[in-house]
């Protein structure tokens, strides 16, 4: 009788741990088939607020990651990424932000943090996603300063065809999902060229420059959810014309899975107001301090819940570094 009582409790012990393996290659699958996958598809994608569709096309050519994307709804436009070189098609006097990736959730998974301490896995049913099979695994966050994920990965490749980003409600606040797509053909530089009529825009992706190490930033948040490590720091590259203008701080936060992004900068003298707002799952928080003197912008921002991003922002202060 002890045997099975002990029996009947370490079951749901082990079949956690099973399922938090088994979700470790997972990720790890769709991680490498994110970078090195051809495929073709219909995405679409957003919130409940704005629906988008895109034609997409991805592989990766002579070891250069090769991306390109139409959007079929709004304004037609057409993103061209070869490497970190981006260029744009859009049509008339538009402007359109340059996107140097696709919109594709958990893109930036660091199979090196350690993501079951904050989150839960369970392997669900397998499902059939734009025609494929995919097994669903949800992602369960351990805290409330973080959202959850059902995640559809391809049973053959584990490319992501479907993801949902919910609240603790489960509430789905942003969906991801192929409509058709075709794994495994074999792309060539030709099908990345341009196809749509327009101005054309061309730009080398953004970096930061100077990278800053860890133990050297002034500016830190004093405190950020459990998991979250600062995974780079440095100061963001302006806009060309623009080289006199200040050149914020960039610090980047990940737990392996979420991410968020703190701006500093200076504020000038200008009175402006401290906000927080939310659309979809991203939040955003701005604030001001003001330090020797000099004013400062502290922004937050990342797919977290407001909470979160406002409590980061609030606890951002200037601590001098002892110098060697």
């Amino acid at each position: 009788m002890r045997r099975w009582l002990l029996l009947s409790l370490l079951v749901p012990v082990l079949t956690g741990h099973a399922a938090e393996q088994g979700a470790s290659e997972w990720l790890e699958r769709m991680s490498k088939a994110f970078r090195e996958s051809s495929y073709q598809g219909v995405l679409i994608f957003g919130n409940d607020r704005q629906w988008q569709t895109l034609s997409v096309s991805h592989a990766l050519i002579n070891n250069t990651e090769y991306e390109k994307f139409r959007h079929l709804t709004g304004i037609p436009r057409e993103i061209i990424r070869r490497g970190d070189e981006t260029t744009c098609i859009h049509p008339g006097e538009h402007s359109t932000r340059l996107d140097t990736a696709l919109p594709v959730p958990l893109v930036g998974y660091d199979g090196g943090s350690d993501i079951g301490a904050v989150y839960e896995f369970q392997m669900r049913e397998v499902s059939r996603v734009a025609g494929r099979y995919a097994q669903h695994i949800r992602v369960i966050p351990q805290d409330n300063f973080r959202y959850g994920y059902n995640l559809w990965l391809d049973q053959e490749t584990g490319l992501l065809l479907r993801s949902e980003l919910v609240n603790l409600q489960q509430q789905v606040l942003e969906r991801f999902q192929f409509a058709d797509i075709n794994i495994g053909l074999n792309l060539t530089e030709d099908d990345f060229s341009p196809q749509g009529d327009g101005h054309t825009l061309a730009q080398h992706r953004h970096e930061t420059i100077n990278e800053t190490p860890a133990e050297a930033v002034n500016w830190v948040p004093a405190w950020v959810p459990q998991g979250f490590q600062l995974a780079s720091a440095g100061q963001v590259a302006v806009e060309p014309g623009n080289e006199d203008d200040a050149q914020p701080l960039r610090l980047m936060y990940s737990d392996g899975l979420a991410s968020f992004t703190l701006f500093v900068d200076p504020a000038g003298a200008e009175g402006l107001p401290e906000i927080v707002s939310q659309w979809g799952a991203t939040s955003a928080a701005v604030r001001y301090l003001t330090h020797d003197k000099l004013r400062y912008r502290i922004t937050a921002v990342g797919e977290l819940p407001s909470d979160a991003i406002l409590k980061i922002a609030g606890s951002v202060a200037y601590q001098a570094v002892e110098s060697k």
